[in-house]
């Protein structure tokens, strides 16, 4: 979950702005033998989860970026 969020703010502060295919790319990068059949739009929707279901807490997002 950390790393799915790592991605995504990584990806955002590059480019200003949230492109979810680079996020997938730089997250099949980081991560090659992991979940290998998701695509970059269930990988979004993933990330979606985690902040919307608060699975991860405000104190480890902050760490993360």
């Amino acid at each position: 979950m950390e790393e799915v969020l790592w991605c995504f703010t990584f990806i955002k502060d590059k480019t200003l702005g949230e492109d979810y295919k680079e996020a997938d790319k730089l997250w099949r990068e980081r991560t090659p033998m992991t979940r290998m059949n998701i695509v970059a739009k269930a990988l979004l929707n993933q990330k979606n989860y985690i902040l919307k279901a608060k699975r991860i807490t405000a104190v480890e997002i902050d760490e993360i970026k």
